[in-house]
């Protein structure tokens, strides 16, 4: 099975665990001509859709700068289309922080994005990765699953919970699941400070929330001459 390597939100620089459908993702500058692309499902009857009722420029807007980022992909965008309720559940905590957002590419080889936002105690990011770059089977990854042995399936993703001070963060908890799109692996983290991190722990808040995650860009290319 294809593998990418993750990288964590900017703010973090450490080792991925895998998600349940055992893809990684990795968000880096460097990247050659010659790396080995997953192929993208345009024809995918959600993103004709898409382009089709958003020709006037109706999808989901981070602002100009970023959706002209975003425009340049080749590689359908997802984002969360509202607030994910494990982040409304920590306004508990205290008063609504300002949603402070990154959303990062490669202009010069834009097979890749990462789109960081961060409510205070909570950071969620969403990335994603054309490129190929590993082939493992499931039996040579660890996979650490929040559930117990015979649990029922979740209805939505598996979500991983692992401990930020083992990845090189400082104290909380992080949160991580993957899903397949348009042939392309999403990989959505969430990372919680010590003092929130019983919403890391509710993974299926986390699970549940991904059914808020859009496409918000895609630009198909040009057909065949």
């Amino acid at each position: 099975m294809p593998i990418n390597r993750l990288s964590r939100p900017v703010s973090r620089a450490a080792p991925s665990v895998c998600a349940a459908l055992v893809v990684c993702l990795g968000v880096t500058s460097s990247a050659s001509a010659n790396d080995k692309l997953i192929a993208v499902q345009w024809s995918d009857p959600e993103i004709k859709s898409f382009v089709s009722a958003n020709a006037g420029g109706s999808a989901r807007s981070l602002g100009p700068t970023e959706d002209d980022k975003l425009s340049k992909l080749k590689l359908p965008v997802l984002a969360f289309g509202a607030t994910p309720g494990v982040v409304e559940s920590t306004f508990r905590l205290g008063p609504r922080p300002a949603t402070e957002r990154d959303v990062v590419v490669d202009e010069e080889n834009p097979v890749w994005y990462q789109i960081v936002e961060r409510y205070g105690d909570v950071t969620v990011s969403v990335s994603a990765d054309l490129r190929v770059q590993h082939e493992f089977t499931p039996e040579q990854l660890p996979l650490y699953e929040n559930k117990s042995p015979g649990a029922a399936p979740a209805a939505g993703p598996a979500v991983n919970v692992f401990d930020d001070r083992n990845e090189g963060g400082e104290e909380g908890l992080l949160a991580e699941y993957t899903i397949m799109r348009f042939g392309v692996p999403y990989t959505v983290t969430v990372e919680c400070t010590q003092e929130a991190k019983d919403e890391c722990r509710d993974t299926g808040q986390i699970s549940k929330d991904s059914e808020l995650l859009k496409l918000i860009s895609a630009t198909p290319p040009p057909p065949a001459p």
